[in-house]
């Protein structure tokens, strides 16, 4: 017996020996649940995490009190670890009216130019069969890094230099939280469509 308990004593120090050590780990900020493209991050949504170093974006967050009150351009994935390029609508957001969220659409360049921040339009579905209207009294809000400029790049979202000519400009607009699920999805299919109103 004392034999059998030797053994036992030297296989499990052999195991603990070539077992690899865990990988680093540092605290980042995750998603807790799914966040909508467009709706304004709470406190509820986020947490401080363990995430491996290996797996943790370069411009990683790691307090939440920096992305409450930001609004996301893409959809956030529960666990997906927060950089500041996700979540780097909150100086736009402090600009929508009280009880409004963001929402970033794509509409022709034409009339994407011709909107400036200030404007209120209603967004139309051009597909059929859809909903005509999808927002009333849209406010258009500034894009940063646009240039307003005639032949000018917009850069994208976040002006970023190397974004495709061929993108759609995005124009963020601050909604009724209800429109916002509907509206996002229609652009996102590329049947959305703007109409001036005063």
């Amino acid at each position: 017996m004392l034999v059998a308990v030797c053994c036992g004593v030297a296989a499990s120090a052999t195991v603990h020996v070539l077992r690899p050590a865990p990988p680093p780990t540092r605290d980042v900020v995750v998603a807790v649940r799914p966040v909508d493209a467009g709706a304004e991050l709470r406190r509820s949504d986020v947490e401080a995490r363990p995430v491996p170093t290996a797996m943790v974006p370069a411009d990683a967050l790691s307090d939440p009190d920096d992305v409450v009150g930001h609004v996301p351009a893409v959809p956030l994935a529960a666990g997906l670890p927060l950089s500041a390029a996700l979540v780097s609508g909150g100086a736009v957001a402090a600009l929508a009216p009280p009880g409004t969220v963001v929402v970033p659409v794509r509409l022709d360049d034409a009339t994407a130019r011709l909107l400036r921040p200030g404007d209120r339009v209603d967004l139309v579905a051009t597909a059929a069969g859809a909903s005509p209207y999808l927002a009333r009294r849209a406010l258009v809000l500034p894009v940063a890094g646009r240039v307003p400029q005639s032949g000018s790049s917009t850069g994208g979202l976040l002006g970023g230099a190397g974004a495709q000519e061929s993108a759609p400009p995005v124009t963020l607009v601050a909604v009724d939280p209800d429109e916002a699920a509907a509206l996002s999805a229609a652009s996102g299919a590329g049947a959305l469509a703007a109409v001036l109103v005063r």
